[in-house]
């Protein structure tokens, strides 16, 4: 039984006759370009105002969307995906949180909680909507009209809203922003914290990636491997409400032991309980945990180092965990190979989990996360 968004993914394949390694990797490069890419527009966005880039980005991104539904070779397919990682990295979280928390002085947790609600949402809209219009007028249509309404909205969005942050007075005593992003990349904590951060984007992606294979390989059907999936897509909105209710609590370094902890015991209840439960209790675990990441990625940077360089901070923490999870579809793949197979690749996960977990506890430890920045 193929749902929407499966005909689709179908449909594209059997047009093309391409592999579903080759398209998975032309989303590992844009991935990889994302990373890149990322790291130039974050510095911009600590210098410049955001208008110009997130409009041009928007442009650029319903451009290649509409240039994706007239590929026919797989040159055109890798330079329209290498184009569509600059894009990303103009137009998605790393930026978006960038001009959100440069913005908001205070109560900016509140306003990077709001914005990933609406992201999360978006998924509720768009992944039906795509499926649709796949069904009635065929991949290459839906991804035509799909275009042209990304460019509708974001574009007159970004252009006509979006302005300068407040300017804020730099002491005399106090380096340029090149010299304090310099003296952020430098510090231990940096390292500790993006190491971190690398390592939970990484077991997200695998999660992603593997997860119907993998219950489909323990006996589950396909479609309760899809409403696993989904679950996990689901369970990124209470760990982002955890912010809201719990986020004094979760100051400091308590934050990344329970992120990554929570996704060790999910993992760790998945290694050893498969049935339906176990499955969907994973599920909502995980997912509650990949929440919580979002979050944590978004609001660290800026305790740690402050706002005025959180652009070109971020973007190197999001350089790494963007190359994680380029690499994860294929590295998760050979060790689901190793004796052992899945099992041994969720085995893996819950030591990745920990690691992240005692990293990013070392990265916030002493840390007083409370304190007005």
């Amino acid at each position: 039984m193929k749902t929407p968004l499966t005909r689709g993914w179908w449909q594209a394949r059997r047009e093309l006759g391409w592999s579903r390694l080759e398209l998975t990797a032309a989303f590992s490069l844009a991935l990889a370009v994302w990373a890149v890419g990322g790291i130039g527009v974050g510095a911009l966005l600590d210098r410049y105002p955001p208008r110009a880039l997130l409009a041009g980005g928007s442009a650029l991104a319903a451009g290649l969307v509409l240039a994706w539904s007239q590929v026919h070779d797989r040159v055109q397919l890798y330079l329209v995906f290498g184009g569509l990682g600059i894009a990303m990295a103009a137009v998605l979280y790393n930026s978006v949180f960038a001009v959100v928390t440069k913005w908001f002085r205070l109560r900016y947790r509140e306003a990077l909680v709001a914005i990933t609600l609406v992201g999360a949402f978006s998924s509720f809209i768009f992944s039906p909507l795509a499926g649709s219009l796949t069904v009635e007028f065929g991949w290459r249509a839906a991804l035509a009209i799909l275009a042209v309404l990304l460019g509708a909205v974001t574009i007159p969005l970004h252009a006509g809203i979006l302005r300068a942050p407040p300017i804020t007075t730099l002491p005399e005593n106090e380096p340029d922003d090149a010299g304090q992003v310099r003296a952020a990349i430098t510090s231990l904590r940096f390292w500790l914290l993006t190491a971190s951060l690398a390592l939970g984007s990484y077991s997200w992606s695998v999660v992603v990636v593997q997860l119907v294979a993998f219950l489909s390989d323990s006996g589950h059907s396909l479609q309760f491997a899809a409403l696993a999936a989904g679950v996990v897509g689901l369970g990124q909105l209470p760990g982002r409400l955890v912010f809201i209710f719990f986020g004094r609590a979760l100051r400091g370094s308590r934050l990344p032991a329970a992120t990554f902890g929570l996704a060790a015991l999910a993992l760790a209840i998945l290694a050893v309980n498969r049935s339906d439960f176990g499955v969907l209790l994973f599920a909502a675990l995980f997912g509650t945990s990949a929440g919580m990441m979002t979050l944590m990625t978004a609001s660290v940077p800026a305790e740690l180092f402050g706002r005025r360089v959180y652009g070109g901070v971020s973007g190197v923490i999001y350089a790494f965990s963007n190359g994680a999870r380029a690499a994860a579809p294929f590295i998760s793949a050979v060790i689901a190979t190793l004796p052992g197979g899945y099992s041994t690749l969720v085995g893996s996960l819950i030591a990745i989990s920990i690691v992240a977990a005692l990293l990013g506890f070392l990265a916030l430890s002493g840390i007083d996360a409370q304190r007005d920045i």
